[in-house]
């Protein structure tokens, strides 16, 4: 009885446990950014979302999104250095938006302190270190989260507004709201599954809690049984021990018999009679 206690005990245990982890396992590599700037613009909905918890979307289709915001990026800045850069591209060669990486194109910006910019609002340094970050979370296939994934969509989506192609800045938007609306489903579902791994906790508390108190009270009938069985096993045998008496010498030689102790008449030798037999041995000495 009590390894089948063990056993259930430890059914729920493994059960519990493989849940947690499918919950809380993450990837090696969290998002590369920390988050910062204005979040004002976000839609409360998705705002409530990420405020709970994180979530993963799966690779291949996180790989696909960071290509896609790459390239589109890569194709914005080539157009603008195409209106604002001639002499350095044809200087440098760039004659295709895939012969200059999306890195290079944020360390350009950062050298280049006199270019003109939609609205005079030059790239952040930060801004232009999340470009940089782009490119190389999309080469290097690293994993984020989606908090990260949402502070590159909105860091791609301003460099494209700077930039002043309104074509390219539409595009990412709607990448943005596209992976916005899967995620906010990923997180509501985790969620979902969140609530149900507590409840199945709370059960398996207390199904664990019935377990042990079931266990200490076979533990107690088992133990009150040994002990009567025990009284009883001593009481049959100190019952055998009175019937059986004692060993005792009858006379003088004649066989050990056994007999009750209550039936032997203590009767102890008189010194006479031991005065006599000495007598009677010794003459017979005398005689021989």
């Amino acid at each position: 009885m009590e390894n089948c206690l063990d056993a259930i005990a430890s059914s729920l245990s493994q059960q519990s446990s493989q849940l947690t982890r499918y919950l809380t396992e993450q990837p090696a590599v969290e998002g590369i950014l920390q988050t910062y700037g204005d979040d004002s613009q976000e839609n409360s909905e998705w705002t409530e979302a990420t405020t709970v918890l994180n979530v993963y979307l799966p690779f291949p289709a996180e790989h696909m999104l960071m290509e896609k915001i790459q390239k589109i990026l890569e194709l914005a800045c080539y157009q603008f250095g195409l209106r604002v850069l001639p002499n350095v591209m044809q200087k440098q060669g760039w004659d295709c938006p895939e012969s200059v990486e999306l890195s290079k194109w944020a360390k350009l910006f950062g050298r280049k302190g006199n270019l003109v910019w939609r609205g005079s609002s030059k790239p952040s340094k930060e801004l232009l270190q999340s470009i940089a970050a782009i490119r190389h979370t999309a080469v290097h296939r690293l994993r984020t989260n989606s908090a990260g994934l949402e502070r590159f969509l909105a860091d791609a989506e301003n460099l494209a507004g700077v930039l002043g192609d309104d074509t390219f800045t539409q595009a990412i938007s709607q990448l943005r709201l596209n992976t916005q609306a899967t995620l906010i489903d990923l997180i509501r579902n985790k969620q979902f599954i969140q609530l149900q791994l507590e409840k199945a906790q709370e059960d398996i508390a207390r199904q664990r809690a019935e377990l042990n108190q079931k266990e200490q009270e076979i533990l107690l009938h088992l133990a009150s049984e040994d002990r009567k069985y025990r009284d009883q096993a001593g009481e049959r045998l100190e019952r055998a021990l009175g019937r059986m008496g004692d060993l005792r010498v009858a006379s003088i030689g004649q066989d050990a018999v056994l007999e009750s102790v209550d039936d032997i008449e203590y009767d102890p030798l008189s010194d006479d009679d031991s005065d006599f037999d000495h007598e009677e041995q010794f003459e017979d000495c005398s005689e021989a």
